[in-house]
């Protein structure tokens, strides 16, 4: 085989090389599968809100919590109530958080828009101004025949005091069955990835 073939094919082999290695590399991608939200119901805004870390998943404080004291900490990023999302910031808590619900799919966001919000600025259609608004269609969520279904078209992304940000994507959510307690859990799975803050 003549040289600049075997130079050619060498540097192809390596670029197939890097091509295998960087998917595995770069993903960064948290799943937050199934987590426990309770809800009084469509048009109820009581009860207590899941809180959890996107940098790990996990539940910080459970909706079912016999103590609720690092709600008042930066451990948690985001919080759930059925439908209802809050971020630790403004109103919502002390963590500092800022964020803005992105009307682009989730692939396609690649930095921070330059619009952020903390819950408390701004207004919603429906409910308490927060950075993702509640209610169909104002959010993350359309009601459909078929239940709560998340719009493929919403990306939530966040940007934390220390300048990490990390965008967010609702998957699904489900209706559980009554609890003894006559409480009807709601479980919600996202999917979270680091995001690049140089955009801003």
């Amino acid at each position: 085989m003549h040289s600049t073939s075997r130079r050619l094919m060498s540097r192809l082999a390596a670029l197939a090389a890097l091509l295998v290695v960087f998917p595995v590399a770069a993903q960064d991608t948290l799943l937050i599968e199934s987590v426990p939200t309770y809800s009084a119901g469509m048009g109820r805004a009581d009860g207590p809100f899941t809180l959890l870390s996107l940098r790990d998943g996990a539940l910080v404080v459970a909706p079912d919590a016999s103590s609720r004291a690092d709600s008042a900490s930066t451990s948690w990023d985001l919080g759930l109530r059925g439908t209802e999302v809050i971020l630790n910031g403004g109103e919502s808590g002390p963590g500092g958080l800022t964020g803005a619900l992105v009307p682009m799919a989730f692939e396609s966001v690649l930095a921070l828009p330059e619009a952020l919000t903390a819950d408390g600025e701004g207004a919603c259609p429906r409910g308490a101004a927060r950075v993702v608004c509640n209610g169909s269609g104002n959010g993350w969520y359309e009601y459909a025949s078929n239940g709560v279904q998340p719009l493929p078209d919403r990306t939530l992304v966040i940007r934390r005091p220390d300048g990490s940000a990390a965008k967010v994507r609702f998957l699904s959510y489900v209706l559980g069955d009554a609890l003894p307690s006559g409480v009807r859990p709601r479980y919600v799975t996202l999917e979270v990835q680091p995001l690049g803050a140089e955009g801003r």
